[in-house]
Order: C-alpha cells, then sequence, then structure tokens
C-alpha cells in the first residue's frame, strides 16, 4: 500500500504528470509483464524537500525527509570527482513530429518531451514517483488549512536574465488549471471560486498565497512538473489556444528551464543549448554537462535502428515494439522500460454518435482486449487489464470488470439497433470519423483492428490517417471526428484527478457527472480505504458510461548507446541534464 499512501502527495497544488517511469538501468531485464515499480527502501531512498509547512497535521500530511542521497546527487558526485566527460552535442531520436511545445494546449507525448527541455517547474517526479523540491524556499500553511504561503527560490531566472516572479507561478498555474481536473477541483475550492487574485494572491516578486475556502487535504506537496513556469505575458494565452503558430518565434518559448531553443524547424529538428547559470535544486543539484542537445524527429523505425547502431543517434525515446528484443541484448545498448500506460480509444462525447450512449457501447461490447494488445510486441511490454487505473497498483480495480474485453459481436450489435432507433442514424449513409496516425505504429495497427471491427458490427467508417502532428491538430476540432487513437497516463496519474482523460475539459469531453463528483470526493479523502471506494465508483461509472475505451496496458522504452550516461539517473523526465557522453 505504499504508493496508496503516496497519492495525497501527489495530487498537490493539483498538478498533473501524465507519464510513467521506471528505474534506469544501462542493460535492465525485462519484465514478464509491465508492473509498478518497486519503491526504493526507506532506508536508501532520498526525499529532498522544502521546509516542512507549520500547521495541522492532518491536513498537511508533510512526510519526513529521509537524508540518503539519491541516484542524481550520486552523478553529481561523480561529477566532482572527474568521472564525466563534459562536452558534445547529444543527438536525440523523438518519435513523431511536433506541432507546438506548448504542454497546456495539447497532451502529446512528444510536446511533452521537448517542453521538458525548455520549461521548468516547481516540484519534480524521481525514480519512485516522489515529488522532490525544484523552486521553493520554502512554505507554510495557517492552522486552519484556509491559507498557504509559498516562497520562491531566489536563484530561479528565464533565458533572457529576468528573474522569475510570483506573477509568473499565478499565470501559468491559472491557465494549467483551466484545463485538467486537479487544478479544477482546486479552484473551485478557493476562495473565489475562480482564477482570480483573490483565489491567488502575489504578495510579492518572491511570494504568493493560496487562498481555500476549505481545507484541502492532497495540497500537502507543493507544485508537480506541471504547471510549466512560463512568463505571465505568454500564461495569459488562453488554455486553448497555442502560445505560438508558426512554429518557433523567438521570446515565445523563453522559459526557466536548463535548455534555450535556439532553433525549430518544425517537421524535422530542434535545437538546444544550455540555459547559462542554470541549476536545479533536484536531486541535491542538476548541471547541464553537454554543450547542446540537437532532437531530430525520426518516425521510421529502420531509420532509428541504423542511427543507433552507426552512432548518429545518441538517445531515443519510444523505440518500437518488434527492436525490442534485439536492442535488450545488444551490449552497445541501454534501456529503459516505463511503467505502464494505457492505450485509449477516445470518444467524442459532443456530437453525434458519440453522444449516445448505445453507441458507446456497441463500440465497447466489440473490443477485443487480446488482439489489440497483441500489437504492442513482445509479452514482456503489454497485458490485458481491466483496471482503467493500472493493474498491479494501488489504483487496481474490479468495478465494472464484465464489461470489459466482451469480444461480442452479437451485443455489440443490439446496442447498434438500440442506437439507431433513438437517434435516427441511417447505417447506409452516415459515416463515423476515424482519426489515427502512422508517426506510432501501435496506434496504426489497433485502428485497422478496430475500422474492420466496427464495419462487422454495421458502421459505416471513414478513416483520416496522418502524422501525430497533424492528428493532435485534428483532434482539437470538436466537429472533426468521433474515434481517436492515442494513450495515456502511468503510474503518476492512475487515480480519478490525475488522469487526462477523465478531465471534462479535454478531448472526448465527456459529460458524466457521476464522475465529476466523484473527482471532487476523491480529493476530500484521508485513508487508503476511502480513496479506493472511489476508485471503486469512478471505475464502475466509467464503464457504465463509456467514458473511453482502454484495452490493456502496455510499457514503452527509451533506448541509447553506451557511450551515454545518466539520461535516467533521477527520473523519466527527458531534460537530459546530468547527463554526459565518453565518446
Amino acid at each position: 500500500m505504499k504508493y496508496f499512501r503516496l497519492l495525497p502527495f501527489v495530487l498537490v497544488f493539483a498538478f498533473v504528470l501524465g507519464c510513467s517511469s521506471d528505474s534506469a538501468s544501462s542493460s535492465p531485464a525485462a519484465p514478464s509483464a509491465p508492473q509498478a515499480p518497486k519503491a526504493s527502501d526507506a532506508s536508501t531512498k532520498a526525499q529532498v524537500q522544502p521546509a516542512k509547512p507549520s500547521g495541522v497535521a492532518s491536513l498537511a500530511q508533510t512526510p519526513t525527509a529521509p537524508t540518503a542521497p539519491t541516484a542524481g546527487a550520486v552523478v553529481k558526485a561523480k561529477a566532482a570527482a572527474g568521472g564525466i566527460k563534459k562536452g558534445g552535442i547529444l543527438v536525440w531520436a523523438l518519435e513523431a513530429p511536433v506541432k507546438a511545445i506548448d504542454p497546456v494546449w495539447t497532451t502529446a507525448t512528444v510536446t511533452w518531451r521537448s517542453s521538458q527541455m525548455v520549461y521548468d517547474s516547481l516540484q519534480r517526479l524521481d525514480v519512485d514517483f516522489q515529488y522532490q523540491n525544484n523552486g521553493f524556499e520554502k512554505w507554510e500553511m495557517q492552522p486552519d488549512g484556509l491559507k498557504w504561503t509559498f516562497t520562491l527560490r531566489d536563484n530561479m531566472k528565464f533565458h533572457d536574465g529576468s528573474k522569475v516572479t510570483a506573477t509568473d507561478i499565478q499565470k501559468s498555474a491559472f491557465r494549467w488549471a483551466d484545463r485538467i481536473t486537479a487544478g479544477i477541483q482546486m479552484m473551485k475550492r478557493t476562495t473565489e471560486g475562480n482564477f482570480s487574485d483573490k483565489s491567488i494572491s502575489v504578495v510579492d516578486a518572491s511570494t504568493f498565497t493560496l487562498n481555500m475556502k476549505e481545507p484541502y487535504p492532497v495540497l500537502s506537496m507543493g507544485f508537480s512538473e506541471a504547471p510549466f513556469i512560463m512568463k505571465a505575458s505568454v500564461a495569459a494565452t488562453d488554455a486553448n489556444s497555442r502560445v505560438a503558430t508558426d512554429g518557433y518565434e523567438g521570446s515565445t518559448y523563453i522559459s526557466s528551464g536548463p535548455y534555450v531553443l535556439k532553433k525549430w524547424v518544425p517537421g524535422y529538428r530542434f535545437e538546444y543549448e544550455p540555459h547559462q547559470g542554470w541549476t536545479g535544486m533536484v536531486p541535491e543539484g542538476e548541471s547541464v554537462w553537454v554543450d547542446g542537445v540537437n532532437i531530430v524527429e525520426v518516425p521510421d523505425k529502420t531509420t532509428l535502428l541504423a542511427g543507433l547502431k552507426t552512432g548518429k543517434i545518441d538517445y531515443a525515446t519510444s523505440g518500437s515494439a518488434e527492436q525490442y528484443l534485439a536492442l535488450k541484448d545488444d551490449p552497445n545498448m541501454g534501456m529503459k522500460v516505463s511503467s505502464p500506460g494505457t492505450p485509449i480509444l477516445l470518444l467524442n462525447h459532443t456530437k453525434s454518435p458519440g453522444k449516445y450512449l448505445n453507441w458507446r457501447k456497441s463500440l465497447q461490447a466489440a473490443q477485443d482486449a487480446e488482439k489489440l494488445m497483441s500489437v504492442h510486441g513482445p509479452a514482456q511490454l503489454w497485458q490485458t487489464c481491466h483496471a482503467i487505473f493500472l493493474c498491479g497498483t494501488p489504483g487496481e480495480s474490479a468495478a465494472g470488470k464484465d464489461m470489459y474485453n466482451q469480444a461480442d459481436l452479437t451485443k455489440a450489435k443490439e446496442y447498434r439497433d438500440a442506437f439507431v432507433a433513438e437517434s435516427g442514424w441511417d447505417l447506409d449513409n452516415d459515416v463515423v470519423e476515424m482519426v489515427s496516425n502512422t508517426s506510432y505504429q501501435t496506434h496504426r495497427d489497433r485502428s485497422l483492428i478496430n475500422i474492420a471491427r466496427f464495419k462487422e458490427i454495421g458502421y459505416k467508417m471513414n478513416m483520416t490517417m496522418t502524422d501525430w502532428a497533424t492528428a493532435v491538430t485534428i483532434r482539437q476540432n470538436k466537429d472533426a471526428w468521433d474515434i481517436f487513437h492515442t494513450g495515456c497516463c502511468g503510474i503518476p496519474s492512475n487515480n480519478p484527478v490525475m488522469n487526462w482523460y477523465l478531465s471534462p475539459k479535454t478531448y472526448g469531453w465527456h459529460t458524466n457527472q457521476t464522475i465529476i463528483d466523484l473527482q471532487a470526493q476523491y480529493t476530500r479523502e484521508l485513508t487508503d480505504a476511502g480513496r479506493a471506494k472511489v476508485i471503486d465508483q469512478v471505475q464502475q461509472s466509467y464503464y457504465d458510461q463509456v467514458s473511453h475505451i482502454s484495452p490493456g496496458q502496455n510499457s514503452g522504452y527509451h533506448v541509447w548507446r553506451s557511450s551515454t550516461h545518466g539520461a535516467h539517473d533521477y527520473s523519466d523526465s527527458t531534460r537530459l541534464t546530468n547527463t554526459w557522453m565518453d565518446k
């Protein structure tokens, strides 16, 4: 139950990270099936914390900070001992085209990965999925739990040399909280219940307060890796609009992270230089040790493999499933298998046919999980799983399990007939619009299986198959699609308020009021038993109302040449700090 006890801490200022992590290793053994990572022993795990908040312990729930060094601190010690070769340009192959590096505007994984190079944050996740302080000098809570005061550390600066201020944090928080369930729930509980200066008040350049009308127990650990810190002028951009429209526009992407974006050719290449003078507090100090990072977009897996083998590519994210076994056994490669996430079939609830429950149930009844998950490669990388918050974790629930993996075309057609009767849908002429992409092979393969299956039910289907950058642009338009293939939500987001696609404001735009009410209840629960009960109720409603569909869980992997070191000594984050090359 260790991870369950961490959940209140992970929700904090309600900030979300929608990806997964696992311990790094240069030659890890492949797991028999994706599992939650094992937590380190308490005697060896570090927990770098800001000053302990004052106030009522039952509200603050602040853990005691262990003192053992983190993996990153060990790497830093190597640097001090002269064991690191600084310099060089690290070439990183990204798996899909990037349309924007605005991590609020889109959930695209490639956007989050490239964004972490540029944007900094006030807390970060470590390999044990615990938040570590990156930006606070201290914080305090009043005894009644209604007012929190946060003080920023003094040496955080933007790429143009100006200091990060409390106003920048306020505006960044407002923009992020406009999209994410955790932020939505938190803002509802503030004094004004909205994005106002009375909800988050700027005291001075380094200090702000969060003002609540009722205690918010899950606010015990500060800020997570989102929201990313933006300049206030940039964060004023509407959350549903990109902060830039035509690629790199200079100051638009000024932030405070470890790298400065010097050049971006959309669809091809990023070039980053170190942010001179930048330091990170976590883990016990972060540094940039290379002269720069060039990101090249390499969606073709044959090209990616050749680049890794010849040394033209140093590091790659999301290696292909069919190359996993060969790369795992290659002595010239290092690999990190991530903890599991969930493939997702998004359903658009805002228009016909998706606004009809019987249509959604017809798709749910037709799902053949074994067949859909098999596209994820060797058995070490996937498993069927009924739990929307992942099997083998404290989020696992059996609620609604009978509606998972039905693979029943007869039942699917019964729901189809009920849908046609209530909606007037014309099976001969009306078309279901499905969007998928060629950048992620598993998305493409699952979409081909599903389109054939849905045609068997009797629906007339149209498939838009494009690259990932174009697909996520189409996804923004509520009128453009009915079904969208994607993936999401590993260990750090396996609960009702951290899960991106259970937010009523994100893609799919579900209107399940039961889930919305339960999300608020989850943030009030203080016990494992209370949270487990809410998870059961959320999962039951998820299956009853078919918010979206997931056939199971799968793990991806990162791979790098053995001449690259330290990429994941601290976390799964792709910031490439404390990373060096010996070539």
